[in-house]
């Protein structure tokens, strides 16, 4: 990465670097200042330069750890900031997994039911094969009454669940239990060829 590509240094970069420089100048004038002979008036007045040298030296470090300071004040402040984002949508990730949750547990009840739905009109295919006379026709009409109105029941169900998905922004969940839903609105229209079939009304 190239100098002129490379990121700005962030405030408490900046002001860190410069505390170092100024610390490294103050140090280096009161090196100087302390090696300093005294022998003659030309080293007396050098020497006394050092002194203002070092005490305006002194102040100016100071300001740069003020400075360092208030830069740590405001990462503290940035962290903390980010830090409640965080643990805010931290919740709001609790909340949306419990929702999801729930709504799973709809769907999974929904997918037993259409389970049951499958068992009875397998049991009806079988009542149908061996239904024989008015007797049978009669039970038959029976079993494939109850059925489509389970049917109802159950389309109603993924109906709900197809309702409260969208609602919570959970498309994909949406769009199976519709999919079970026409499924299951399928398989009813074709019971009711096979009433009509058999000469119910």
């Amino acid at each position: 990465m190239s100098k002129r590509d490379k990121p700005p240094s962030s405030e408490l970069v900046s002001a860190a670097d410069a505390l170092d420089a100024q610390l490294r100048r103050f140090e280096s004038l009161a090196d100087q200042f302390r090696r300093a002979p005294l022998n003659s008036e030309k080293s007396l007045e050098r020497a006394s330069r050092l002194l203002r040298e070092v005490a305006e030296q002194d102040g100016v470090l100071n300001e740069s750890v003020s400075a360092l300071v208030a830069a740590v004040a405001k990462t503290r402040d940035r962290q903390q900031k980010e830090a409640d984002s965080v643990n805010a949508h931290a919740q709001h990730l609790q909340e949306r997994a419990e929702t999801f949750k729930a709504l799973l547990g709809r769907y999974g009840a929904l997918g037993q039911s259409a389970a049951e739905l499958n068992q009875r009109m397998q049991e009806f295919a079988a009542l149908r094969a061996q239904a024989q006379g008015e007797e049978h026709s009669a039970a038959l009409l029976s079993s494939l009454q109850g059925l489509e109105e389970r049917m109802g029941q159950v389309a109603d169900e993924a109906r709900a669940v197809v309702d409260q998905a969208e609602a919570q922004d959970f498309a994909d969940v949406g769009r199976q239990a519709e999919s079970l839903r026409q499924q299951i609105l399928s398989a009813r229209n074709k019971l009711g060829l096979v009433r009509k079939g058999i000469g119910a009304p």
